[in-house]
């Protein structure tokens, strides 16, 4: 069996999922093979980057035949298709949104050869041009695994829907954009190639129950078949606490708050929340450790650790252990891999609960705060840290349900279904 794993990066959660599956896949004894259209990075086996214009054939024709399209969609003859914040769609969106992508991609992936070798093709987060929702399922005439990271795959473009349940029907009247009803525009391109499809052989999965009940409920995905799998991790990285806190020359007389967004800055991680709470706990002997890219925070009565981004799974877990408690103040979430990551360490964990979040973390493994508040967040810190967690007992019950290794197999069973 051949697998070829779609994603548009090799960075972010989504790229850590596809990225975990397809290496497990490879040590089973699975033909895989994972195709980025942005690569950044050379350790993973089997890893190739899409060149679009290569695809067609013809290199200097398609380059040509692209731009005198972007050419006429800047002059407004033609409805911008761009994959771009600068989208004229896109432009001057209401504040506090998570991005918005359009369904449209100017070359189509199933010309590559491996995509065309692959007995099955997996979809893992393939906006921003991967794959072209519409012309994608109408051709396609494999077998088709789209595991869903966010909310985008059945909306009209947003990737968190927050309040709106537009999704339901048909997209009408989009909070998140100036003019609302471009997204009814591109739920019905998305909505065209799955029902025109004659030979549409999809399987969904959703990593959280929360995410599944969503995909089923929308006009677009509902009545295709939908599993729940959580995302599989390398399970054999629980470090000690005080040898990471050695290795990482990080204070061994303080209580470590850890957080980690791959964008410290993105309102939806909740950091505006998360540093208020902790100036609420006047407990000089806290300090936050942030990882992630964005601009470094400051806090009056705070000491905070910018680590910056971590690319490295093994000092990543060396944090994790060395923290006293992960907080990820979410807004919005499906099944965040921070989580999992955090508790794999054996690292008790306050979330929000929100999305699947009560999925990961029971009351053995954290603390679910009811209010998106920072006085209630500050409260649940309080409690987590004044707790005597059993951080072997959190790493085993994690491993039972994380480990890579058993979440490739029950793809595996997908795949020949």
């Amino acid at each position: 069996m051949k697998v070829v794993h779609l994603n548009t990066s090799d960075f972010g959660g989504a790229a850590i999922a596809a990225i975990q599956l397809h290496e497990a896949l490879l040590e089973q004894g699975v033909e895989s093979d994972l195709l980025t259209l942005n690569k950044t990075r050379n350790d993973i086996p089997r890893h190739h980057r899409v060149a679009p214009f290569d695809l067609g054939g013809s290199p200097t024709i398609d380059m040509l035949r692209y731009k005198a399209r972007r050419a006429m969609e800047v002059l407004g003859v033609l409805e911008d298709r761009h994959n771009a914040p600068d989208n004229k769609a896109l432009l001057d969106r209401p504040p506090g949104h998570e991005i918005f992508t359009v369904p449209y991609s100017y070359f189509q992936i199933l010309d590559h050869p491996l995509v065309q070798a692959a007995d099955v093709i997996h979809l893992h987060w393939v906006s921003y041009g991967m794959v072209d929702q519409r012309a994608f399922f109408l051709a396609c005439t494999k077998r088709v695994v789209w595991t869903m990271h966010d909310m985008n795959p059945f909306t009209g473009g947003c990737h968190h829907a927050d309040a709106c349940d537009g999704f339901i029907d048909l997209c009408y009247n989009c909070p998140q954009l100036k003019d609302p009803g471009h997204a009814h525009t591109y739920w019905r391109y998305k909505d065209d190639g799955i029902q025109d499809s004659t030979d549409l052989q999809l399987q969904l999965v959703a990593p959280s129950q929360w995410l599944a009940d969503r995909a089923m409920s929308s006009s677009i995905m509902r009545g295709i078949p939908c599993s729940v799998i959580p995302n599989g991790f390398d399970t054999d990285r629980m470090r000690y606490r005080e040898a990471a806190l050695e290795q990482l020359d990080l204070p061994t007389d303080r209580r470590i708050v850890l957080f980690n967004a791959l964008n410290t800055g993105d309102p939806r991680k909740g950091m505006q929340l998360l540093i208020p709470a902790l100036e609420m706990l006047r407990d000089p002997k806290v300090m936050l450790v942030a990882i992630g890219g964005g601009a470094n925070v400051s806090a009056p009565g705070v000491e905070v650790h910018h680590v910056g981004f971590i690319g490295s799974r093994d000092r990543l877990a060396l944090y994790y252990s060395a923290a006293d408690v992960f907080v990820l103040p979410s807004l919005a979430e499906n099944l965040p891999n921070t989580i999992t990551e955090s508790l794999l360490c054996g690292t008790p964990v306050v979330a929000f609960g929100v999305g699947g979040i009560p999925e990961q973390v029971g009351p053995s493994d954290g603390i679910l705060v009811e209010e998106m508040t920072s006085e209630a967040l500050n409260a649940g810190i309080a409690s987590a840290l004044q707790m005597d967690w059993d951080a072997v007992r959190i790493s085993e019950r994690a491993t039972q349900r994380y480990d890579r290794r058993t979440i490739a197999k029950a793809y595996q069973r997908i795949y020949s279904s």
